[in-house]
């Protein structure tokens, strides 16, 4: 029960990594706003929590539109009295080559993925600031360190997200407001079904795990993806007691992608 007595606002809480992160905290002891820009899905996130024993609310945001960053923030704080936690998870992927990209599709990436992250960020440090302190979690990619095909947009959205960790940990710690990013590579998630390439995969591999497998075997020397629990078990840690003094990190959860 790491994050006991703990409140938390997840974003993007009826995805799969999403849905995965809003679970673990509830096991973990914390109560739960979870926002989606699909209320119906952030409403399932948090009837399933609740029927689980857990304590979790739902609230339709969309981190697009910079009112809607500011007032999930303020409704965690309306409906639970505080806000100790912060999980900017929500984003999008884009898989399309520099030259095919346009300017609408960069916008749209870095909107959601980096501005969105930003605000949401902002105006949560303001409340626990107020409070003495708080935690929030940036969700990076291992996109955002390597040059990957068809990821100029992506890629470049979830670098940007990681310096703005680490600004903010600075930024922050004098308040008492721990800031760290995880950098995840493969995660089996929903996110990858826009993919073209793994779409492809499916069809050839006879279904999505098998695919997994496939693009787990070429990539990682672990020969595994990860899951969304075990990424949700990750940053459970880093806003636990136990990383107390971490702040301004990116935690790798890459099965050696990177070396």
């Amino acid at each position: 029960m790491r994050l006991q007595g703990k409140v938390a606002l997840v974003t993007g809480a009826g995805g799969g990594l999403g849905t995965a992160i809003a679970k673990r905290f509830a096991g973990e002891g914390a109560a739960l706003l979870c926002t989606d820009r699909d209320g119906a899905r952030a409403e399932a996130t948090a009837s399933a929590i609740t029927k689980a024993g857990g304590s979790a609310q739902a609230f339709r945001a969309d981190v697009a539109n910079p009112m809607e960053c500011a007032a999930q923030v303020a409704e965690t704080v309306r409906r639970f009295g505080r806000i100790d936690i912060a999980v900017n998870n929500a984003g999008i992927a884009l898989h399309k080559l520099a030259l095919d990209t346009s300017l609408e599709d960069w916008d749209r990436v870095l909107r959601i993925n980096l501005t969105g992250s930003f605000l949401t960020a902002q105006a949560a440090a303001r409340e626990m600031v107020k409070q003495g302190g708080g935690r929030i979690i940036q969700l990076g990619s291992i996109s955002g360190q390597r040059g990957n095909m068809g990821g100029i947009a992506y890629g470049a959205s979830k670098a940007a997200v990681l310096q703005l960790a680490r600004v903010a940990a600075k930024e922050c710690a004098p308040d008492r407001i721990r800031v760290n990013a995880i950098l995840p590579a493969g995660v089996q998630t929903p996110i990858w079904r826009s993919v073209p390439f793994f779409q492809q995969l499916v069809q050839d591999a006879g279904d999505e795990q098998a695919a997994f497998d496939r693009m787990a075997a070429m990539a990682t020397p672990l020969g595994r993806y990860a899951t969304s629990d075990e990424v949700a078990s990750q940053i459970a840690f880093l806003l636990s007691d136990a990383a107390a003094t971490i702040t301004g990190a990116a935690l790798l959860s890459d099965g050696g992608y990177t070396l």
